[in-house]
């Protein structure tokens, strides 16, 4: 556990300048949005809202406060312990499995950023939640009941980021993928997000150096739906992250997803989600998109 020198001895360390109005430039900040922070008490509760394994566009930071589970992570199985957490990204499949027992205490933290290779060495890597850690997320916690619209929470949220950066490694090793579908996720997902436009299956088995059945099958059998499938969601989680964090017009965003038209895009985006790709870009924060989408499902003819 890491321990801070006493402010004094912190103090006598700084130094004594002739110049001291000329300080250090900040490094770009880039700053977490959408923030969103919940719990789940029971091991059953762990894969909802939906059923089978998850992707979209957001980081997910899990803190394991009490009992131990497995995160299933595209095609690798990290076991959390009680006082652990780990940082999903986005566009990563992931579920929940083998809890040591139904009652658990799970914090969960969902944000969206701009850029992910600041984090990229938390991939698939537990790390221990030491006391001063588990201070700053109380502290985030507690901002983020009592001052949600205020900058308190998001600058909390970027210091605990900050912090995870400099973690000195894992509790434990995150196991290796099985040999035979090692990084096939990973893979799939780099050349879907490539520049220009989306490829199709026959492309990617083609790029992978496999039959378009081939990779039909790894695929299924690795994350549980078809490749098909997964682009498609893809294509669309693509499209919300552009939404919420870039001026393109919906327009310029469908095209850039792969979509023949703005027309099949909203249709697509709708159904999947139950709103408009404007009243989703309009929206304050992920909650009261789902309050409307439930509304819209509930009137006639929606």
């Amino acid at each position: 556990m890491p321990t801070t020198p006493a402010l004094d001895q912190l103090v006598a360390r700084l130094p004594q300048p002739l110049h001291q109005l000329f300080g250090r430039p900040p490094a770009p900040l880039v700053l977490p949005s959408n923030i969103v922070c919940f719990q789940r008490t029971r091991a059953s509760e762990l894969n909802k809202p939906r059923r089978g394994r998850a992707l979209h566009h957001r980081f997910v930071l899990i803190f394991a406060l009490r009992t131990a589970a497995t995160v299933c992570i595209d095609d690798r199985d990290v076991r959390l312990r009680p006082g652990e957490g780990l940082l999903v990204f986005p566009f990563q499949f992931h579920h929940y499995a083998k809890s040591d027992r139904e009652s658990i205490s799970w914090l969960f933290v969902t944000f969206e950023l701009a850029e992910a290779e600041p984090l990229s060495a938390l991939r698939h890597r537990p790390f221990a939640v030491h006391a001063q850690l588990r201070a700053l997320v109380a502290e985030l916690v507690e901002a983020y009941e009592t001052q949600r619209t205020d900058d308190l929470p998001v600058l909390l949220l970027a210091l605990l980021l900050a912090r995870l950066r400099r973690h000195k490694g894992p509790t434990h090793p995150a196991p290796a993928a099985p040999v035979q579908e090692q990084g096939l996720v990973l893979r799939v997902n780099q050349l879907a997000q490539r520049g220009g436009a989306p490829p199709g299956v026959r492309e990617i088995a083609q790029s992978l150096g496999i039959s378009p059945s081939h990779l039909r099958a790894r695929f299924r059998a690795s994350c549980g739906v078809s490749i098909g499938r997964h682009l498609r969601r893809l294509r669309l989680e693509q499209a919300c992250g552009m939404l919420r964090l870039g001026p393109q017009r919906v327009s310029e965003i469908a095209e850039q997803c792969g979509f023949s038209s703005i027309y099949s895009f909203s249709r697509a985006f709708r159904t999947s989600y139950g709103v408009s790709p404007l009243a989703y870009r309009h929206s304050g924060r992920a909650a009261p998109v789902v309050r409307r989408a439930r509304k819209l499902r509930r009137r006639p003819g929606a």
